[in-house]
């Protein structure tokens, strides 16, 4: 029997109960909500000829400090860039969203690049926690702020002597 196209589950992780929905491309969707009903329904735009089906997904990468393969298909050309940079920043360092959109070849465009950051639905597989205001360095993230602090301070304290990323 073969898996379904589009499938999800409720995982544990370091970060509490995910919702994490994935193709055979990779991790389509997460959210920390109690329920799957927002992601839900945003994967039905994205994939409309799919109906996700309630299975078991392969969550080793929330443990294993790697990031997972994503499938971003559905998202804007614009989000898609933003997503593939936020990915090659390095485990427990930070860039601002106006170096975001210069890495991207939109200078000028760290509103745009916030916007984007503000309606990933891939958090963690995006570490959108390495994004913030250039006024403060720890600003600007929609999730909790506490969060944020924390998942840096871990990466800082366990990144590779070298600084090479962990993550890819």
């Amino acid at each position: 029997m073969t898996r379904p196209f589009l499938r999800f589950a409720r995982v544990e992780s370091r970060l509490g109960f995910l919702w994490v929905a994935e193709t055979d491309a990779g991790v389509a969707a997460c959210t920390r909500a109690d329920a799957p009903d927002a992601m839900l329904a945003a994967l039905r735009r994205r994939f409309p000829s799919v109906d996700p089906l309630a299975d078991d997904v392969d969550a080793a990468w929330l443990f294993d400090g790697v990031l997972p393969p994503v499938d971003l298909r559905g998202l804007s050309t614009f989000d898609v860039r933003v997503y593939e940079t936020v990915r090659s920043v390095s485990v427990g360092e930070t860039v601002t969203y106006g170096e975001v959109a210069s890495m991207i070849g939109s200078p000028g465009a760290a509103r745009a690049v916030g916007g984007a950051m503000s309606r990933c639905p891939l958090f963690p597989a995006v570490p959108c926690h390495r994004v913030v205001r250039a006024a403060d360095g720890w600003s600007g993230w929609g999730g909790d702020a506490s969060l944020k602090r924390r998942l840096l301070r871990a990466e800082r304290a366990h990144r590779a002597p070298t600084g090479q990323a962990l993550t890819r």
